[in-house]
């Protein structure tokens, strides 16, 4: 497992920055929901920044 720190990027709407290591990963919001589920969008909308927990078939995805 790996921890991916997310949030949204600045002047958008349903875009959604990802940190994955060194890198950076940009995805919209729905994609993010599909991978992760309705509970990463729920504590991004409310906080406005959420850390998950990815196994490899999910980063699989993101990428």
């Amino acid at each position: 497992m790996q921890e991916l720190s997310c949030t949204w990027v600045p002047g958008t709407i349903d875009v959604v920055r990802l940190r994955l290591g060194t890198r950076n990963i940009e995805l919209t919001s729905t994609r993010l929901g599909r991978i992760f589920g309705s509970k990463a969008l729920n504590d991004l909308y409310l906080k406005g920044r959420v850390v998950l927990r990815a196994n490899s078939q999910q980063i699989d995805l993101l990428v």
